[in-house]
């Protein structure tokens, strides 16, 4: 994925302007502070659910966001069914507990157990697909099928 910085200041009129042009730049808002949350509910686990924990990520911009920024506050690269991402795979050991990341709540009926952590938030109250399309974070544990069973089915395009 092609990193874009912004040239002008996140909510000026110029943002307005140059962010209807260019639909990368809004995709890319609130990368940092997305990241932050994320990290916050990884931190927040016991040292020994974190030893056995993976984030799952919806799309490219969670993706992205947990694969760029994540280094920097400890946390694994994310899974997914994205796309080709699904070829990685969910790692082995597999995870025993889940950040889940920008899906909707019928993800959740695969667990036994989830907790609403947060609402995903963007400077300046700008909407993207984080905060209108992907905007919740999870902690799940205790997967109701075998990994290799869910994975094969998990596989998505967007």
């Amino acid at each position: 994925m092609k990193h874009v910085t912004p040239v002008a200041p996140l909510g000026s009129a110029w943002w307005d302007v140059v962010s209807k042009s260019n639909h990368e730049l809004l995709s890319e808002v609130g990368w940092p502070e997305l990241v932050q949350q994320v990290a916050k509910a990884y931190n927040s686990l016991p040292d020994s659910e974190r030893a056995h924990a993976a984030i799952l990520a919806a799309s490219s911009g969670e993706i992205g966001a947990i694969d760029l920024y994540g280094p920097a506050y400890g946390l694994p690269k994310a899974i997914s069914g994205y796309n080709s991402y699904w070829q990685y795979g969910y790692g082995d050991p597999p995870p025993q507990t889940l950040i889940v990341v920008g899906f909707d709540s019928s993800l959740l009926m695969n667990f036994q157990d989830c907790t609403l952590i947060a609402l995903i938030t963007t400077p300046f109250n700008i909407q993207n697909d984080e905060t209108i399309d992907h905007r919740i974070i999870y902690v799940c544990h205790n997967l109701r099928m075998p990994w290799p069973v869910f994975w094969q089915r998990f596989q998505y395009f967007g």
